[in-house]
């Protein structure tokens, strides 16, 4: 999430800084929604199933970043995707208009149609960052059947008065469907990781307050404080601890979805 455009911004144009290989089946235009509405499943290579599955949350409309684009089709949400498919789980992608209904409607297409994906549609993780993140901790909260979320160097809630969420939602055209200490999502385990050198205003003390609550209500929450990371980090920072994160967000997933 940034002012650039898409085309400008390393953060849109980077791969994960962390790849394993990768060789799996990519199964494209599944139509989940209306006829335009699609999404991408990267499978394991492994052709044994069913798959746990981690969704990619979009907390903002395609069209929001130009006309014919999707955000399913950035290269860091690829690499993403294909970094997860080689870590044995199915990464899935897609598109969106509306990313509170869509994102809905996506999870309830591959829980109803789990069997002919071979999917696992009760073993179903969300990764999320940025600004996408009010989005997973809605989906959190009005879903049932999510096992666990990553939630990275995220806008989360506006707690203890603040407005910064609500502020960033109306400045870079997020969605923000939560309001306050009643949207914590409790029922779920969750890992949180600030960045330290986060460049923008007030989310690292939203992240803060967030995890504070969290350990306030002895919620299933480990957080990772990544000192030195900046916004972005894990595709715009190739340094040791950048890539140990990235790892243990794979380990996360991986022991609460493999099947």
């Amino acid at each position: 999430m940034s002012d650039q455009e898409p085309a400008a911004n390393p953060a849109f144009t980077s791969e994960v800084i962390y790849q394993l290989p990768y060789n799996g089946e990519i199964r494209e235009g599944i139509v989940f929604g209306d006829e335009t509405q699609t999404l991408d499943i990267y499978y394991p290579e492994s052709q044994t199933g069913p798959h746990g599955v981690v969704v990619f949350v979009m907390g903002f409309s395609d069209q929001a970043f130009g006309a014919g684009k999707h955000l399913k089709n950035l290269p860091p949400y690829q690499s993403w995707a294909r970094l997860v498919a080689a870590s044995g789980l199915a990464g899935v992608l897609y598109t969106t208009v509306e990313p509170v209904s869509d994102t809905l409607h996506c999870i309830e297409y591959l829980q109803a149609h789990a069997d002919e994906l071979n999917l696992e549609g009760n073993s179903i993780g969300l990764w999320a960052c940025s600004g996408n993140v009010p989005n997973a901790i809605h989906l959190l909260n009005s879903k049932q059947g999510i096992d666990c979320a990553v939630l990275s160097y995220g806008f989360m809630l506006d707690l203890n008065g603040s407005t910064v969420v609500r502020d960033a939602a109306a400045q870079y055209s997020m969605v923000n469907p939560n309001s306050g200490e009643e949207s914590f999502p409790e029922a779920t385990a969750l890992m949180v990781v600030r960045a330290g050198k986060d460049e923008f205003a007030g989310i690292n003390e939203g992240i803060e307050a967030f995890v504070a609550e969290g350990r306030g209500r002895n919620s299933n929450l480990e957080f990772i404080d990544y000192s030195e990371g900046v916004h972005s980090f894990d595709v715009l920072d190739s340094s040791p601890q950048s890539i140990e994160i990235v790892k243990r967000m794979l380990q996360f997933l991986e022991s609460r979805l493999k099947v």
